[in-house]
């Protein structure tokens, strides 16, 4: 059977299902954790200056060296497995953040599906529906988890067509039936980012919601024509992206001022006053909600199992004990499962000591921003390496043959990511007590995650081995 091409048009629409998320519109356009309206340009800058050179230099290592692993292996192929289980490890751990602010968005948005909007502000409601959920998936999961295919079709219902819904929504309100006038003015002034605290930890989050190219890059190897149609695919799934984002941004800022944009439950809300403006009946903003909540639980479903047997499953032999790494009889490590469900339950009740439950969703989502650049940091670094060490080769894409050119923007992603890093760490919350927890849960488990990557390999007394190239 002939193996049929990956076409222009679906690399595109991949890459935007894959990277887009709606949640990130409200979380970057808050006043709290966010930029305001100094998210708009954001948005185009860093779209620019981060996601596109991201996706070309990933492209560019999936041609040299096509791999299920993506940049587990690159990393691996410049700096040995060593730090390819590194890779893994932070990947791992940062899913685990990951988790916990998802189902802290996925109680929120049944909060809205249901009818009572004012559960998304009770602590105990949340944290009692997100450890259900959890636990009942991870027992679930380890019967073998083939539930993932049955929600991969509501990803789009539950980030784009709101989005889309909310777009149209507030035009319509604002723009064209002039309803009511805007909530924001925009001006050069006003879409200036301010250099406070809560604006430099959101370019953390915005650098981590242009990130994941590395998942679409392998498929460059299954164009017809790589070097000419993967950049143009990938520039054109970034305008989409970005119009998304700046479009959705001012939209959802026409409707509410930004500091009524509250990042857990700002997309709901500004869907709630377009419906009031316009006499949209409720039920619009449930089923909206209800999509969103069904995209939220399949990204949970579909990624549950897979890290975990990525991990442990397939680490190199002597890092984890043989019984924890065991599989069941449906081909799942349900100890390592287990192990997974009681570290999401911690960090919950850990980020439940903050006093509401937008502070508590802003401070997971900003952990998971961090903790998922650490992996970017040794791609960035591989790159380098790569593209200075390894032989041109015309017939495969290359973002630039220009080896110098080529290095200059692998250090500068790099110290984008870096700096990202560095600014989801600063202090923001409004007490001193507060920024105590928030400090040691933030910087605390960012060095917890890498240490004791670091201290399972040395436990393991296995030797850091380069990978053929």
């Amino acid at each position: 059977m002939k193996y049929k091409k990956i076409s222009f048009k679906e690399l595109v629409l991949m890459n935007v299902s894959a990277l887009y998320g709606i949640r990130w519109i409200a979380k970057s356009t808050s006043d709290s954790f966010g930029l305001g309206l100094g998210a708009i340009p954001m948005w185009v800058i860093f779209m620019l200056i981060f996601f596109i050179p991201q996706a070309l230099m990933c492209a560019e290592l999936a041609s040299a060296y096509p791999t299920d692993g993506g940049l587990n292996d690159w990393v691996k192929i410049a700096f040995g497995t060593k730090y390819g289980f590194l890779v893994s490890w932070m990947h791992w751990t940062a899913l685990i953040f990951w988790y916990a602010s998802f189902l802290t968005f996925l109680a929120i948005n049944v909060s809205y599906m249901i009818g009572r909007p004012e559960l998304a502000d009770n602590k105990t409601f949340v944290l009692i529906m997100s450890l259900v959920v959890i636990w009942g998936l991870s027992f679930v999961s380890m019967r073998g988890m083939k539930l993932g295919k049955y929600f991969t079709s509501v990803g789009a219902f539950g980030s784009v067509i709101p989005t889309i819904f909310l777009i149209g929504m507030a035009i319509l309100a604002i723009v064209v039936l002039k309803v009511a006038p805007s909530a924001s003015e925009y001006t050069v002034a006003t879409m200036t980012p301010k250099m406070n605290m809560n604006s430099l930890v959101a370019i953390s989050g915005i650098t981590f919601a242009y990130t994941g190219a590395e998942f679409t890059a392998n498929f460059v190897s299954d164009m017809k024509n790589p070097q000419k149609d993967y950049p143009r695919a990938i520039m054109i799934a970034a305008g989409l992206i970005c119009v998304l984002y700046v479009v959705g941004a001012v939209c959802m800022t026409m409707l509410l001022p930004t500091s009524e944009i509250f990042a857990y439950t700002g997309t709901l809300d500004a869907l709630t006053k377009a419906s009031e403006l316009l006499g949209v009946p409720e039920i619009l903003v449930q089923i909206l909600a209800l999509g969103i909540a069904l995209s939220v639980l399949g990204a949970l479903v579909l990624y549950i199992v897979q890290p975990v047997k990525m991990l442990f499953g397939y680490s190199e032999p002597g890092i984890f004990s043989e019984k924890f790494m065991k599989k069941n009889q449906y081909d799942v490590p349900e100890k390592a499962i287990l192990f997974q469900a009681v570290l999401i339950t911690v960090l919950l009740a850990g980020v439940n000591l903050f006093s509401a439950v937008e502070t508590i969703y802003n401070v997971l989502v900003t952990m998971t921003a961090l903790t998922s650049l650490f992996p970017y940091v040794l791609l960035f670094a591989a790159y380098i390496k790569i593209k200075r060490e390894k032989e041109d080769k015309p017939e495969l894409y290359q973002m630039t043959r220009n080896k110098k050119w080529g290095c200059f923007l692998g250090y500068s992603e790099l110290v984008i990511c870096g700096v990202a890093i560095v600014c989801s760490a600063l202090p923001v919350m409004g007490t001193t007590s507060e920024n105590i927890i928030y400090e040691i849960e933030l910087i605390g488990g960012a060095l917890f995650v890498v240490l004791s990557g670091l201290w399972l390999w040395k436990r393991s007394g296995l030797k850091n081995k380069k990978v053929g190239t």
